[in-house]
């Protein structure tokens, strides 16, 4: 029977659990919502992060709870009117680009995958270039004043073709920017840069595919606990032990000659390696190590080759937030570089797996 940790939350998901008697803080996820995604695997914690509230043992504050602004002090002149960050500019100028090849001389020519992905660029960097230039950007307000602007490019000389190609650069460059401002930031900031990069950069994989990936709806927006790198490090041990044994699972429903089941050996590799490094960590830290539970169970089953498929899928994406807690918590350059990368290739690997794009990849929405 998993059980609730006081620090942060838990793995991926039972089909059926005991509640623990001790009630648990509203901050943390429970170990079996995580897998529950794809299957019931007590194993995977779910991503159903509960908004942070006041901080808990193994948490800090973060900019995430928002602190009332004093007045400003009285003055005979007016304030200057705010400055919009650079960063809000430059999502802006995207969303103006995809939405200047969705109206452009083109348009007819836009195949309906095509078509869907520019509409979720468009309106996902709008969504960005909105929380940047917020009060506070990490908690990704949905208004702003003044709004970010950008002038609709005219694209009447190119073809099709190489409007896609000049977006996916843009995307790119944006990427490289994002991933630069992740390493240098702190707690929930190098979130919101880690996220802004990973998001850029699998749009940029998107507008390069033969066949455009599937696109994530409107998701009610949570907030990030901010937890100790020890704290985070127990979160992901939790969610690693659920994902290892789901791979497992895996496995042995995928026909044994298929890539997919190529690709999924070589995962759970992997997956058991950056379970030992974490292991590790917590051992040099001398913190609890959480154990596997004894099994899991998926919901629903997983019987064949498309449920296993389908439950890779689900575990991976659960896994993401988690993986974003560890960048937030990370206290040094090395470490948040670590955690950007491990963020990067848990979000590649999701879609490799058919997993939608996500407008901002880490957070527990």
């Amino acid at each position: 029977m998993p059980r609730e940790h006081s620090e942060a939350p838990r793995p991926l998901g039972y089909v059926q659990a005991v509640p623990d008697p001790t009630p648990a803080p509203a901050v943390r996820w429970a170990r079996r919502d995580l897998l529950r995604v794809g299957l019931a695997l007590p194993v995977l914690a779910g991503c159903s992060a509960s908004p942070a509230v006041a901080p808990l043992p193994g948490t800090s504050p973060g900019s995430a709870s928002g602190a009332a602004t004093p007045p400003a002090p009285a003055s005979a002149s007016p304030a200057p009117a705010p400055r919009v960050p650079p960063a809000a500019v430059a999502e802006q100028a995207l969303s103006a680009r995809a939405a200047a090849i969705l109206a452009g001389p083109h348009r007819t020519d836009l195949g309906t995958g095509t078509r869907r992905l520019l509409t979720f660029l468009r309106d996902a960097h709008a969504d960005h270039a909105v929380a940047l230039a917020g009060d506070d950007p990490t908690t990704r307000p949905t208004t702003a004043a003044p709004s970010p602007t950008a002038a609709r490019p005219d694209l009447g000389r190119q073809s099709l073709a190489a409007s896609l190609d000049h977006l996916a650069r843009q995307e790119s460059t944006q990427a490289a920017n994002q991933r630069r401002a992740a390493v240098a930031a702190t707690g929930l900031e190098a979130l919101l840069t880690g996220s802004l990069a990973v998001a850029a950069e699998t749009y940029a994989a998107a507008l390069g595919a033969k066949d455009p990936p599937g696109v994530s709806g409107p998701k009610r927006r949570r907030a990030a606990p901010l937890l100790t790198d020890v704290a985070a490090a127990q979160q992901l041990v939790e969610q690693l032990h659920a994902v290892v044994y789901g791979y497992q699972l895996a496995v042995g429903r995928l026909r044994y000659t298929s890539a997919a089941r190529r690709r999924a050996v070589g995962e759970l590799a992997a997956t058991r390696r950056l379970l030992d490094t974490q292991i590790a960590f917590l051992l040099s830290r001398r913190a609890d190590v959480p154990a596997a539970e004894p099994a899991y169970v998926p919901d629903p089953p997983t019987r064949s080759a498309g449920d296993a498929t389908r439950l890779v899928r689900a575990m991976q994406s659960r896994l993401e937030p988690f993986v974003g807690l560890t960048l937030a918590a990370a206290g040094s350059t090395a470490s948040r570089t670590a955690a950007l990368t491990l963020l990067r290739s848990t979000s590649r690997t999701a879609r490799t797996w058919g997993a939608p794009l996500q407008t901002w990849p880490g957070w527990p929405d």
